[in-house]
């Protein structure tokens, strides 16, 4: 039996900004979702129904949406959506995500995205007070969140058919937050497509956020890309290839591999723009 891997590398972010408590009265949460270019041509949609999302703590839970909405992952390329707005204080410790279907039409064929767990909860590293203006994202990182098992060829070959699997993976990042924007290109300063860009922070040596960079289009130029909403701090940004990454076995390893091009970088209360990384 043969299997293979499709790693898919891509960033949807919920961004939730809440404003000032004043005289007692409730802070204003409103919650949006964006995303980022996917890298496999053969991939048309991505379908997932986000049914309620939560924040919770030992002492209570509020509910941010219990409106059930479907999302097309990539119809959220360099966008976002906004989710209701609700009124809120309090201190959180997790969030929670309920899942209750997800879909993938890859060549113009739709399959199931079996989800491992519908419902997940995501701790925070540091409680989310909701007391004044604020920024919490929710990045679904898809490049190990999704998985392909089985044969192109399918059961009627006598091989398992395909399959493609979900176990969502959410970075939680809330605060003062910045975006960073650059381009990776080549030793002829021509841009290079469906790039993996890492941020990592460099106290932790963790990733913080990973995208892909674009192809030619309308809204980008070929090869740039945006790591959205992340903290100040000092961070390195590595770039793996197209080439280097596509057919690994198992997504875990993206972030093992050697980097074909890497660059420190300071966020300092300030989106970080212009950011050009050459890889040779």
């Amino acid at each position: 039996m043969r299997q293979f891997l499709l790693v898919i590398a891509v960033s949807a972010v919920l961004l939730t900004a809440s404003c000032m408590n004043l005289s007692g009265s409730k802070a204003t949460l409103k919650v949006y979702l964006t995303d980022a270019i996917l890298p496999i041509e053969q991939v048309e949609s991505i379908e997932v129904t986000i049914d309620r999302i939560l924040l919770m703590s030992n002492e209570a839970s509020v509910v941010v949406t219990d409106e059930a909405t479907t999302v097309n992952l990539l119809d959220l390329v360099g966008s976002e959506i906004g989710f209701s707005t609700i009124q809120t204080t309090g201190t959180y410790d997790q969030l929670g995500l309920e899942i209750s279907q997800a879909t993938i039409t890859v060549n113009g064929t739709e399959y199931d995205l079996r989800i491992v767990s519908n419902s997940v909860k995501y701790p925070f590293t540091e409680p989310l007070v909701i007391d004044s203006d604020t920024v919490l994202v929710l990045d679904f990182d898809l490049s190990r969140s999704v998985k392909v098992t089985g044969s192109n060829e399918g059961s009627s070959q006598g091989q398992n058919p395909t399959e493609y699997h979900m176990t969502p993976v959410v970075h939680l990042r809330h605060g003062q937050l910045y975006d960073i924007r650059g381009s990776v290109v080549d030793d002829s300063n021509n841009g290079i497509s469906h790039a993996l860009v890492a941020l990592y922070d460099t106290d932790q040596a963790t990733v913080v956020a990973a995208t892909l960079t674009h192809k030619q289009s309308n809204a980008w130029q070929e090869g740039e890309f945006k790591l959205s909403k992340v903290k100040p701090g000092e961070y390195e940004i590595r770039v793996f290839k197209k080439e280097s990454w596509q057919n690994l076995q198992e997504p875990e390893d993206i972030f093992n591999l050697t980097p074909d091009a890497t660059k420190d970088v300071l966020v300092d209360n300030q989106d970080l723009n212009n950011v050009q990384l050459v890889v040779r």
